[in-house]
């Protein structure tokens, strides 16, 4: 059976439409997350509405998702994860973080620009210059870019993470957190943890939270 002109015009309609619903979803496309409209919106919102907190989680959808407040009850937290973040773009909004003053910023990043055939070790790079320009913080922690469960990209991110974990051990004012070691099995998300192969469900989330939380011990709660 053959395709009328009314299917074919709505599957191309869709087509089209996927097009440009899917880097908005997944910060997909060429150049930076920062080209975006939906990035641009996000950034506006963060500098209307200053906050200023002891702790930033800074990162991409999987920071971005997390309700880290309601975790923390009793922590000054604020919420600074931006869906289809990428690291060069994650740089050109380092002045919002340091604004708010924290004490301690949790930094996610990469999958992105990994998913996107960009070089682990050119994505290392760029974010060497996220932690320098970090130093004015009393301690930051990066988190290794959580394995996905497609082992295309995992070699990929593995390498990233070496070289975050060494870059760290150079800087004073860095950890290097492995979450991976508790969400992940044989270098792959574990299934129970993810609803599609990279975002994390509640289960993922409650596990992220055990991990960071004696981080979380050393800061003082709010009176």
């Amino acid at each position: 059976m053959g395709i009328g002109v009314g299917q074919f015009s709505m599957n191309r309609m869709m087509i089209l439409l996927s097009g440009a619903v899917l880097p908005v979803l997944f910060g997909a496309g060429i150049g930076t997350s920062s080209q975006y409209p939906q990035w641009r919106a996000k950034v506006d919102e963060f500098r209307q509405f200053k906050g200023h907190a002891e702790i930033v989680m800074f990162g991409d959808s999987l920071t971005a998702h997390g309700n880290w407040q309601e975790m923390f009850p009793k922590l000054s937290t604020i919420n600074r994860g931006i869906s289809g973040e990428r690291v060069d773009s994650a740089l050109l909004r380092l002045g919002e973080i340091t604004a708010a003053r924290p004490r301690l910023v949790f930094i996610m990043l990469g999958v992105n620009d990994i998913r996107r055939s960009v070089n682990p070790d050119r994505v290392a790079a760029s974010y060497g210059r996220i932690i320098d320009r970090l130093a004015v913080v009393d301690a930051i922690v990066v988190q290794s870019t959580l394995f996905t469960s497609d082992m295309a990209f995992n070699s990929a991110i593995k390498r990233l993470n070496g070289s975050l974990a060494a870059r760290c051990s150079q800087v004073a004012n860095c950890r290097f957190l492995d979450l991976n070691a508790a969400l992940s099995r044989n270098d792959r998300i574990r299934p129970e943890f993810t609803t599609d192969g990279i975002h994390l469900n509640g289960d993922g989330y409650r596990a992220w939270e055990h991990q960071i939380r004696p981080m979380m011990a050393a800061i003082p709660a709010e009176q």
